[in-house]
């Protein structure tokens, strides 16, 4: 009895420990498509289950409610619904959805629930960095510290914000996909286009800046965003340091989170698994373009040609199709507006998966353990795919190199390939071998930068110095003035030692 006494004393110890650090958490993702929402929505759920209360700012309402998450719902801030051609948009969305994407941070932060946020008390503020920066004027009137969350790879503003050293001598610009080792030329574009990335970004925020003021939701005290953004305590990324080719140093500022939604698949819904058990010995494979690119904007020959192909095989296609009827679909092609991707790519039926090349859906087939296609459309899709296929795991095939029979060549060859499926697992493997998990890591440096008020003491000083100190530009610049100084002096002894020896008149002799 007096152990049981002895036990239930001690947990309420910890629970009230736990409780008393239960913190507020502010948590903006104001901006953004499903699959962001779905990285963003995970650190929210995470936070939550530690026992911290969340405010979340989100465009996207949960279908259910869940413990210790109060959301604050700005439906203009979907992103996804901007109506963007992604298959004629070659990398940047047209300037008018550009547009479209700054006017939603300034009418989702016009919000009445939205600037009543500034009144209330929160011990720290996350706030995507993904077209957000006009929400700093909610962190500054809260006088908190404030952690970036990027749904997106590690890039060079983020870098600048952070004080994180960039390398593209090594490195490449997503959008340029070189390989390393670079030649001079390629390190010549990548240095020149990376420069032009992050004026660009600079561009976007100073713009969304002008928008705040002169709307008169920014407070006139507030300093400039850019010089704001300095007071960043971390930033999560959407990234598995451990995958990362070629790998990059980092700062203690940068937390990687990559994989954070990645979980175990669950039972299907009991109609889409009958018909995937009706696929026999020969399984099914899954076709999606993800939750940006319409499939409905798929040009019509393409459309016919993946018809073709799919029809053709002994497998089941599952395809995600944005409309509930396709002309002249094959009996073994079922079309689906929503499918859960996850434990689709879980099932153990499924041969193949042709995607999109989005981030998100190549870490769910690499925490699967399923070789892809990839049908890159825009942004860094082409990027994430050269990546898989350095990995050895998947296939990148460009729309305008599409053909019946590359497509089919492919689907055979990758099905059938042990190899592959090796390459895969051993990524899946790396990707879930790690100390702490990232779903504990997040929670952790939350409550470790509310601990210590902004963990100061973690922040790189390169983040308030210019480029030239950064990389001791002035110092190679006058140590090369100065080689420049000593050969001129060099010259100039030499040349009056000849001339010296010149006038000097030669002896007579006898």
């Amino acid at each position: 009895m007096a152990r049981w006494s002895l036990l239930i004393a001690l947990t309420c110890s910890l629970t009230a420990i736990r409780e008393s650090n239960a913190y507020d958490v502010l948590f903006i993702a104001a901006i953004g498509s499903k699959s962001h929402h779905n990285f963003y929505k995970t650190i929210a759920e995470e936070l939550a289950k530690s026992g911290h209360q969340v405010t979340l700012v989100t465009p996207f309402p949960s279908k259910v409610v869940k413990d210790n998450i109060h959301e604050v719902v700005v439906p203009e801030g979907n992103a996804g619904l901007i109506d963007v051609n992604h298959f004629e948009e070659s990398f940047f969305p047209s300037t008018g959805g550009v547009l479209q994407i700054l006017d939603a941070c300034e009418k989702t932060l016009a919000h009445k629930e939205v600037q009543e946020l500034s009144r209330e008390k929160y011990d720290i503020v996350l706030l995507s960095n993904f077209f957000c920066d006009c929400y700093l004027s909610i962190v500054h009137k809260l006088k908190v510290p404030f952690i970036y969350v990027s749904a997106l790879r590690f890039l060079s503003n983020n870098a600048e914000d952070i004080g994180n050293p960039t390398y593209p001598a090594f490195l490449s610009v997503p959008v340029l996909d070189y390989q390393h080792p670079l030649t001079f030329l390629q390190r010549t574009a990548n240095v020149m286009l990376e420069t032009l990335l992050v004026k660009f970004f600079r561009f976007i925020i100073s713009n969304l800046e002008g928008r705040c003021r002169s709307s008169g939701l920014c407070p006139e005290d507030m300093p400039s965003f850019e010089e704001f953004q300095k007071n960043v305590s971390m930033i999560f990324l959407n990234s598995v340091r451990e995958l990362e080719f070629p790998t990059r140093p980092y700062v203690p500022g940068v937390v990687h989170a990559g994989g954070i939604h990645c979980r175990p698949a669950k039972p299907l819904p009991q109609d889409l698994q009958e018909w995937i058990e009706g696929s026999g010995e020969h399984g099914f494979i899954f076709f999606s373009l993800g939750s940006v690119v319409k499939s409905t904007y798929l040009p019509e020959k393409n459309r016919q040609m993946l018809i073709k192909v799919f029809s053709s095989l002994k497998q089941r296609v599952l395809w995600k199709w944005d409309n509930d009827f396709m002309p002249d679909l094959p009996p073994n092609v079922k079309i689906m507006k929503w499918l859960p991707q996850q434990d689709i790519l879980g099932h153990s039926k499924l041969r193949l998966f042709i995607t999109h090349g989005g981030l998100f859906s190549t870490f769910e087939s690499i925490y699967h353990g399923t070789p892809i296609i990839g049908l890159p459309v825009f942004a860094d899709q082409q990027s994430n795919m050269r990546t898989v296929e350095r990995q050895g795991w998947g296939k990148t095939i460009l729309w305008k190199d599409l053909t019946e029979d590359i497509l089919l060549k492919e689907i055979i060859a990758i099905m059938d390939n042990e190899q592959m499926q090796q390459h895969v697992q051993l990524q899946s493997r790396i990707m879930r071998d790690q100390p702490i998990s990232p779903q504990e890591t997040v929670v952790f440096w939350t409550e470790y930068v509310i601990r210590y008020n902004g963990a100061k003491h973690l922040r790189c000083p390169i983040a308030d110095m210019p480029w030239y100190k950064i990389y001791n530009m002035d110092v190679w610049s006058m140590m090369f003035l100065l080689v420049l100084l000593m050969l001129w002096i060099g010259v100039r002894l030499l040349r009056a030692i000849v001339k010296c020896f010149r006038r000097t008149p030669k002896n007579k002799t006898d």
